[in-house]
């Protein structure tokens, strides 16, 4: 079902995309980030005391987002992402659905703000199990040219995951904030 979702909103971005531009106040957006989160709580769920609980760790995240800008004030996006986190190693492809507010509408350099989550796919066994991932952040938007701009924002993100080999444990979770560097498109 989710797949299904994913396939008709990235269809509905190209058709909008393929529109007359002067015409339409849709327009397409692409977006990919590198991340880096240090993890400043982070324990499983079976193990709830706060002695238990650490603050070790951090992860990369590697995102990729593709949607359709309205108005070139507000994105929704679909896309997908590759987590690695470092402590209790593993790695996670959440799909992902994100939602952008930006300051201006005229382009060029300008602040926006995001609220993006995801539930993880599993692939293999290389790639850990079920869970969720969420992150809010704000940021700045420096545009490079007409077809290409740079970003950086920082972020809060949570993450949720059943790690195959620490199932008695329950599910891993962990906090943190972290910055990204990215690509417009």
């Amino acid at each position: 079902m989710t797949k299904k979702i994913i396939i008709g909103l990235l269809f509905l971005s190209t058709t909008f995309y393929a529109q007359n531009k002067k015409k339409s106040r849709i327009d397409f957006i692409n977006m990919t980030s590198l991340s880096s989160v240090k993890n400043t709580e982070s324990y499983f769920t079976r193990y709830s005391t706060d002695k238990d609980r650490s603050s070790k760790g951090f992860s990369f995240d590697l995102n990729t987002i593709y949607g359709i800008r309205f108005y070139n004030r507000v994105a929704i996006s679909a896309g997908i992402s590759l987590n690695y986190n470092v402590d209790q190693t593993f790695f996670s492809t959440p799909y992902i659905v994100d939602l952008r507010v930006f300051t201006n509408e005229n382009g060029g350099n300008r602040f926006f703000a995001y609220l993006q989550t995801g539930k993880n796919i599993k692939w293999s066994e290389s790639f850990s199990g079920d869970g969720f991932c969420a992150k809010m952040g704000i940021g700045i938007i420096v545009e490079y040219n007409q077809h290409l701009s740079y970003y950086v924002d920082i972020l809060k993100k949570s993450n949720e995951i059943e790690i195959e080999k620490s199932k008695d444990k329950g599910w891993y979770k962990t906090t943190g904030f972290g910055i990204s560097l990215g690509l417009i498109f």
